[in-house]
């Protein structure tokens, strides 16, 4: 199987703030499989937060690109449980883009969209929140112009004034609003904070405190009136299991748990565990965000925006009909190059 990778340079309307940071421009990766005749496209999105960036990128790509022999359905197995896998142990983002094509050259091989491989109904997707990064007040209104045609927005928090913000966002909208704090709380704000937001008709709250304070989490969940969605707790399969009691739902990305192939499992995991599934995401194009918006039936949230973030997407794929996801209708993953 032949593999040919291209460097983006992607850029966001606005700088992107959160409580670890801020940027504007990302490098992405799209991934571009061919296998008799038949060419598979994937992205690679690396987080230095998750110990990926472009150099750890290249070097993994150069560790398996001589290796990549097999039919898809061999080559996904050897992904995530076999060579490839120690291979690429620690680079789920890189496995998140091949696997994104193997999947979408299965799907073009039986001409079937990626989501009818699932056997899950395209008119069943969610609504996607749209997500507005920490800043000013006056490029907050001027956000809140941008995500007009979105019932649900997304608000990032966890740095100082945030509620501030958050309540003026309330004075000039009564759509559903999200909270994401990043891991930006202690307990005590959190608890503080979840009662206040309860009051103010917030929907949920996301990652309020570390993933590594285990039981403040547990804690929180006990005590709080507002849901609790994990991110940074959720990385691999095996975390819904060990997370079930330290949130009521779990937050998927692609580029974290290393593609398609996992987040279905995962997926199932938490709906045995009576937990809420959302599909996130990172900064993507339409690549990536079309490949988590094939299984977005199957979940009760969607954060599916990375591409709405952007200046330009050099991509077409799913796209949102007033505030709701529209997946394509070709085969495979249904992406197709920007003119």
């Amino acid at each position: 199987m032949k593999l040919d990778m291209e460097l983006l340079t992607l850029e966001t309307r606005h700088t992107f703030t959160i409580s670890r940071g801020a940027r504007k421009k990302y490098r992405n990766f799209i991934f571009r499989l061919t296998w008799e005749g038949f060419t598979g496209i994937g992205e690679c999105a690396p987080q230095v937060y998750y110990g990926e960036d472009e150099a750890s990128v290249l070097e993994a790509v150069r560790r398996v690109e001589g290796k990549l022999d097999g039919d898809p359905e061999t080559l996904k197995d050897r992904l995530f449980a076999g060579d490839l896998k120690a291979l690429l142990e620690r680079d789920n983002s890189v496995r998140a883009g091949l696997d994104m094509a193997l999947w979408d050259i299965i799907g073009r091989r039986e001409h079937k969209p990626c989501h009818a491989l699932f056997s899950l109904d395209p008119r069943k997707t969610p609504y996607t929140s749209y997500t507005i990064g920490f800043d000013s007040p006056e490029v907050v209104r001027m956000k809140l112009t941008e995500a007009q045609p979105y019932r649900i927005l997304k608000i990032k928090m966890g740095l100082p004034g945030d509620l501030e913000i958050l309540d003026e966002i309330r004075k000039q909208t009564d759509k559903t609003i999200r909270v994401d704090a990043n891991e930006g709380w202690n307990l005590a704000t959190a608890l503080r904070l979840a009662e206040e937001l309860e009051r103010k008709g917030i929907e949920f709250i996301e990652q309020p405190i570390s993933h590594f304070r285990k039981e403040e989490l547990k804690a929180l969940k006990r005590s709080s009136g507002i849901p609790i969605i994990l991110d940074e707790s959720i990385v691999h399969p095996g975390d819904v299991d060990d997370c079930r009691d330290q949130g009521h739902g779990i937050n998927i990305k692609l580029m974290k748990c290393g593609g398609i192939t996992p987040a279905r499992e995962m997926i199932g995991r938490a709906k045995r565990h009576g937990l809420k599934v959302m599909l996130g995401c990172m900064i993507e194009t339409s690549v990536g965000i079309t490949a988590a918006a094939h299984l977005s039936p199957d979940a009760d949230y969607a954060d599916l925006d990375g591409n709405l973030l952007l200046s330009r997407d050099p991509f077409i794929g799913v796209r949102v009909d007033d505030g709701k996801l529209v997946l394509p209708g070709g085969s495979g993953l249904g992406v197709t190059p920007r003119e």
